[in-house]
């Protein structure tokens, strides 16, 4: 890309707006913060990425068009994610060792912190997707007083029954007799009760995303690899680590993900939004809605998008960003 194109993207002639890429000490770990929007009078959203490691800093102008006019966006690269691991790259094996649910509750906490030093705000928007739900549903029961309000995309449920639930709407989908029939149940018969992520676990996984892909997420849309090659936000090496993830340098991340239950505390202090896709692959709405009555919070709702898959707000970008404007015009 042109530098003084690639500049335009990344430093917009914008007065009002904001524009930091910065690697503030986050936890003792030098971590990437990016913040983007056009006004600074915006409420601000912290965004927690999927995963572990799945960041999308890099690929904000395509993942999340439209956000920065309404919203300022705070992508952080979670621990040994993108650039916050070439960042650590010397210490990304101990790094790997890390990530604990209580890592991650500091974490965001000493991010938002680090935020309070860059941006005008009382409290904040907090947004999960994926991985990024399991932390941020968990840090929004225990630091209420820091957010707005809290809003789960693709929130998890439980890593071993949202798996389960799936791989049992497949066999109500698939037909009758074919092999695609004969490898669910397996998958069913043979899914650890105590999941342990390792290279068993990561091929069963496989298989199953590729049956998803087939059967259930018709609309799911694909990055275009165009899009990584020509991102403005990383570099080379940084985009080969986005298309090619190393699952080892997320070791005690993976167990905190596998292990995590949203049903142990159903009580909030603040309103929150849950979004899904009608597609939706890996963390099936229904038992979140299943769970929505026992919730207690001041304001709480469920939202799913036709024809949208796990990025909802990629597949149908108009429909998600409606839902999440007029839901936080609502508590105003």
């Amino acid at each position: 890309m042109i530098k003084s194109k690639k500049n335009t993207i990344l430093y917009p002639d914008n007065k009002n707006g904001i524009y930091s890429y910065e690697y503030p000490m986050i936890n003792g770990i030098k971590q990437y913060v990016q913040v983007r929007g056009t006004n600074k009078n915006n409420p601000l959203i912290l965004f927690l990425h999927g995963g572990p490691g799945g960041a999308i800093s890099g690929l904000c102008h395509v993942l999340q068009k439209g956000w920065e006019d309404k919203f300022t966006v705070a992508n952080w690269d979670q621990r040994n994610a993108c650039k916050t691991y070439f960042a650590n790259k010397s210490r990304a094996k101990e790094i790997a060792q890390t990530g604990t649910m209580a890592d991650y509750i500091k974490d965001i906490d000493e991010v938002i912190a680090y935020l309070h030093t860059i941006y005008d705000f009382e409290k904040l928007i907090l947004m999960g997707f994926s991985w990024g739900t399991a932390i941020g549903s968990e840090y929004a029961k225990q630091h209420p007083e820091n957010l707005l309000c809290y809003i789960g995309v693709g929130q998890m449920a439980n890593y071993r029954d949202d798996v389960l639930f799936i791989l049992n709407k497949l066999l109500d989908i698939v037909p009758k007799g074919c092999k695609d029939e004969i490898k669910i149940k397996r998958m069913i018969d043979t899914f650890p009760q105590s999941p342990v992520w390792n290279k068993d676990l990561f091929k069963c996984m496989m298989h199953y995303n590729s049956l998803c892909t087939k059967y259930i997420s018709k609309h799911a849309k694909a990055i275009k690899w165009g899009d990584i090659i020509n991102s403005p936000f990383i570099n080379f090496k940084e985009k080969l680590s986005i298309s090619i993830p190393n699952y080892s340098l997320y070791t005690k991340s993976e167990e905190t993900m596998i292990s995590f239950d949203f049903r142990q505390n159903l009580n909030y202090e603040i309103p929150i939004l849950f979004i899904f896709g009608s597609e939706e692959p890996i963390c099936p709405n229904e038992p979140i809605n299943d769970y929505l009555d026992a919730i207690n919070a001041p304001v709480k709702k469920l939202e799913v998008i036709p024809n949208a898959a796990h990025m909802c707000f990629f597949d149908q970008p108009e429909s998600f960003n409606k839902i999440v404007d007029s839901f936080v015009k609502s508590l105003k």
